[in-house]
This record gives structure tokens, C-alpha cells and sequence, in this order.
């Protein structure tokens, strides 16, 4: 072997080692950061089930967040808080709490109740919330008192309750009854019958289709991207419809705000529109045009779109 050849294969030899080094590096690194990740709970269980299923999860002071998998298997982790710090076993414990994370057939429960009730303030103020994966094909019933609520890719009937915060939910499918006293509502990606309330937040929805329901008293409603039949009613916010189709109605009001309504142009639409002013882009259209008021019918008629402010103006334009 000649001194060229030689040279190469040392440079070979290099760069194998390294390679081979570099992945037993890398080993490690994603075990330690998996084993990381699962010491931040304070307790995990693992279920199997049958589908579909049933998943019921309350706490009285902490975030529910449910995300759906292609398994049959339920993974529940429990996460304990005080002041933002992640707590485990040996840094408190649960005394005051009864916490039930158990298995009856296809259903999961995983409660944690405070005993006593009412908040837990002073030294001992705790959140215990709850993570849980599970299968997509799964009806569930979650409830909170003092956080939020997220669900991801669920599959059935969803009954979603939160007193203190927020509620998202995406790729969902199915009938949902969503409501929050205290924080705003955003869907994404949902097919089905929705019906979602909050007294002191807005409402957001992108790519929404079938029967929507959504009522505010204390901010905006925004729809983009709706098709089906939808109820949308604030009384402190504007409405901003975008809608790609209508499969019978779509009956917007406010008593604070302007309403906005885009619709896709050539479709038959019956219309009956209120506010301070109202505005479009009509053709073919019968009926009686005012300031204050469009009432008739728009290429021949069909589904009906109701709209009424008292408090701002109706837009409607056809692209």
C-alpha cells in the first residue's frame, strides 16, 4: 500500500470513528431527555382499551389537556404545581386531595377532588392537573375549576366545562358542548354539532363545518373558514363571518359591534340584515334595500342569513 493509499484510508478510519461516536452521543441524549420529560409528573398509569371509549377527568384546581393518538392505550400524568414549580411525591404530598386514576371496562377516570372544596390558597395552594393520551374514537367528560382545557384529535361527544380559563380544540370531530365562565374559546379543524358559551372571552373558529352554536357576552366573534348552518350571538364584541358555505342558516347578532359576512358569489341566499348602516355588493337580488335595512332574496333565494346589530353596521360581500 502506497502513501497515497494509506493517507485515504486513515481518512476513512477517522471518519467512521467519528460517525460512531457522534451516534453513541446521541443515544444517550434522547433517553436522558425522555426520562427528563417523564420526572416533571408526579404520577403516570397506563391503560389498554377497547374503542371507542370513555375518559372522565375533573380537578378543582388545575389544567386538563387530552390528546389523541392512533393506540389503544390511555396514558394519564398527573402534574402537582406550586407558584410554577413542578412537585413530585417526595416534595409533597396529596393528603388533601382524594385523586382517583382507575380503569371500569372502556372507561378511565382520573379525578383529583380537594377535599373541603372552594380554592386552595395559603402555604399549601396547589394545581394538580392532568395530561392524558388517548385513543381518537373516545367520548369524554372534562371538567376544571381553575385552569384550562385542551383537547386534540378526539373522535365522539366531548362535554368540556372550565370556571377559570380558556378552552382549545383542534381536529375534533363529533358533538361538543364547550363552556367557560371565565376565558376565551378557540376551534380549529372541527366537523360536527358544536355548541360553545363564555361569559368573559371572544370566540375563534377556523375551518369549522356542520351545525355551530356559539354565544359571548364579553368579546369578539371570529369565523373563518365555516360551512354548515351557524348561531353566533355577543353582546360586547363584533362578528367576522367568513363563510364558504351555508347548509341552512347562519343567524348573527350583537348588540355591541359591527358584523362583517363574506360570502362566495353566484350562491342563492334568502337575506334579512339590521344595523346602524348596512352595506353590499348585491346583484340579482328582489327585495327592499334601505339604510338601515336589507331584506329580499339574492339569486333566486335559498339558505337564509340573519343578521341584526344594534350597536354598529352589517357588511355583506359576495367574492
Amino acid at each position: 500500500m502506497n502513501a497515497r493509499s494509506k493517507y485515504i484510508t486513515n481518512i476513512i478510519l477517522a471518519v467512521g470513528l467519528s460517525f460512531i461516536i457522534t451516534l453513541l452521543l446521541l443515544i444517550p441524549a434522547k433517553a436522558m431527555s425522555y426520562t427528563n420529560a417523564a420526572d416533571d409528573a408526579y404520577r403516570i398509569e397506563e391503560f389498554t382499551i377497547s374503542t371507542p371509549g370513555e375518559l372522565e377527568v375533573k380537578t378543582s384546581g388545575g389544567h386538563i389537556s387530552v390528546e389523541a393518538s392512533e393506540t389503544n392505550t390511555v396514558r394519564v400524568e398527573i402534574y402537582v404545581r406550586r407558584n410554577g414549580r413542578e412537585l413530585t411525591p417526595s416534595d409533597t404530598d396529596l393528603d388533601d386531595y382524594d385523586i382517583d386514576i382507575s380503569q371500569s371496562g372502556n372507561k378511565i377516570t382520573a379525578t383529583a377532588d380537594r377535599r373541603g372544596g372552594g380554592w386552595n390558597w395559603g402555604r399549601n395552594n396547589l394545581s394538580v392537573s392532568f395530561v392524558v393520551y388517548t385513543p381518537r374514537e373516545m367520548r369524554t367528560d372534562l371538567r376544571t375549576s381553575g385552569g384550562y382545557i385542551t383537547a386534540n384529535g378526539l373522535d365522539g361527544d366531548q362535554e368540556l366545562s372550565t370556571s377559570g380559563g380558556h378552552i382549545e380544540m383542534v381536529n375534533m370531530k363529533g358533538t361538543v358542548d364547550a363552556r367557560t365562565s371565565g376565558g376565551h374559546i378557540e376551534i380549529r379543524d372541527f366537523a360536527g354539532q358544536m355548541d360553545a358559551r363564555t361569559s368573559g372571552g371572544h370566540i375563534e373558529s377556523e375551518k369549522a363545518q356542520g351545525t355551530i352554536k356559539l354565544r359571548t357576552s364579553g368579546g369578539h366573534i371570529s369565523l373563518r373558514e365555516l360551512a354548515g348552518s351557524v348561531e353566533a350571538n355577543t353582546s360586547g364584541g363584533s362578528i367576522e363571518a367568513d363563510l364558504t358555505s351555508i347548509e341552512q342558516y347562519a343567524d348573527l347578532r350583537t348588540s355591541g359591534g359591527h358584523i362583517n359576512i363574506e360570502v362566495p358569489d353566484g350562491i342563492g341566499l334568502d337575506l334579512e340584515l339590521k344595523g346602524n348602516r348596512v352595506n353590499s355588493n348585491l346583484k340579482n337580488f328582489t327585495g327592499s334595500v334601505e339604510r338601515d335595512e336589507i331584506s329580499g332574496s339574492i339569486n333566486g333565494g335559498g339558505p337564509k342569513i340573519t343578521a341584526r346589530t344594534s350597536g354598529g353596521s352589517v357588511r355583506i360581500r359576495f367574492n
